[in-house]
């Protein structure tokens, strides 16, 4: 991994290390973790461990029981270890009554014992795969074609992807260029580094493949309008990450529900709410009304969140306090949500400053401050 690649990843870790605690998190875990595959559900269960205590033990156990899915025995190792100390920091503490909740949030469990059989079959398991791909790409280059040496390099890039090696996933991801022998082919391609660069949080390289993917898109009549509505969902994200907040209210608005397939990252209820949100705090009265209210495109998407919806005719409306009460509400629900929370207290700052409400106070004040400073020097 190059040195700005680490300087980006240690940047979005730290961003997450300083996300709020959230105390009474509302939210039915193995539901919620059902709705992501692979890496993003073990990113959100991770970040879910990190930031609510009373969630900790069973999104760890939830992490856990899916990264056995994987190659990844180094997370395993980590996400093992944490569950052991966080159970034993219980189990230290005064005991509590035994009912459901106490047994929910990881009282009066034991860590369940470390799979010593999965480490170990996995461990040769990855290795000979590992090899016989390496043996495999080597005979295609020699005896066959450049279809299936393209396919050889992103089986390797699924493999080292699967692994957690996500800087060797990127590399054989574009090492398959040369290789592709349609537009399809090179489509996929930019898909796949988009993706790695999103579990990375490398948002100036996924904005840039997506650059990348547009520009070779519009060369073709059938991709020129369906490529950039396909990685809306991705720009918008990169964008949030980096805190352009109206650029990703843009993005995330030309998603499109009828071809949305980000939905193993973005489940389409989070979508809601990034998109909402980010619109409230950039938007003005106008345009919130004309590209997010009345967007029929959209619609679909704030049908899955009506609170969402809700805050944006109440925000619209005028309702300042109506308002702020119903974007309390949701507060710890976003606040679990591995990109959004880093943003929530800049968005709802954002926002809440441009209700109407807050703007006629502001006003006051500074009439009564000049109406005073003009009686003092009469």
């Amino acid at each position: 991994m190059t040195s700005n690649s680490l300087t980006r990843r240690s940047s979005a870790d730290n961003e997450q290390a300083r996300c709020r605690q959230v105390e009474n998190a509302a939210l039915h875990l193995p539901s919620y973790a059902d709705r992501y595959t692979d890496i993003p559900r073990l990113t959100r269960l991770k970040f879910i461990a990190q930031v609510c205590p009373k969630l900790r033990v069973p999104a760890l156990e939830l992490a856990i029981d899916h990264v056995k899915t994987t190659y990844n025995v180094k997370l395993y190792d980590e996400l093992y270890k944490t569950l052991c100390a966080e159970v034993g920091a219980l189990a230290r503490k005064q005991p509590a009554n035994d009912d459901e909740a106490s047994t929910s949030s990881g009282r009066n469990r034991r860590a369940q014992p470390y799979d010593t059989f999965w480490v170990e079959d996995n461990t040769i398991e990855s290795s000979l795969m590992l090899q016989e791909l390496d043996a495999e790409l080597n005979f295609k280059k020699s005896n066959s074609g450049s279809a299936n040496v393209r396919r050889i390099l992103e089986e390797i890039g699924d493999y080292h992807e699967k692994s957690g090696n996500l800087q060797m996933a990127i590399k054989f991801y574009a090492r398959a260029r040369p290789y592709c022998t349609s537009s399809d082919n090179v489509i996929n391609m930019f898909r796949n580094l988009i993706r790695v660069s999103i579990y990375m949080a490398n948002w100036w390289y996924v904005l840039t493949y997506i650059d990348e993917a547009k520009q070779y898109a519009f060369g073709y009549e059938n991709l020129s309008q369906e490529v950039p509505a396909r990685l809306s969902c991705a720009a918008g994200l990169a964008n949030m990450g980096l805190k352009i907040y109206k650029s990703a209210a843009q993005s995330f608005l030309q998603t499109s529900f009828g071809r949305y397939d980000y939905d193993k990252i973005v489940a389409p209820e989070d979508l809601s709410f990034y998109a909402g949100l980010c619109a409230l705090a950039t938007y003005d009265r106008e345009k919130l009304q004309l590209n997010v209210i009345n967007s029929e495109a959209f619609k679909p998407f704030f049908q899955l969140t009506p609170k969402m919806w809700n805050i944006l005719a109440k925000f619209y409306e005028g309702q300042s306090e109506v308002c702020e009460e119903l974007l309390r509400e949701i507060e710890d629900q976003i606040r679990l949500d591995v990109y959004l929370a880093p943003h929530v207290d800049k968005l709802y700052e954002m926002i809440i400053n441009r209700l109407p409400k807050k703007k006629e106070k502001k006003a006051k004040y500074e009439y009564l401050k000049r109406y005073s400073t003009t009686s003092s020097a009469t």
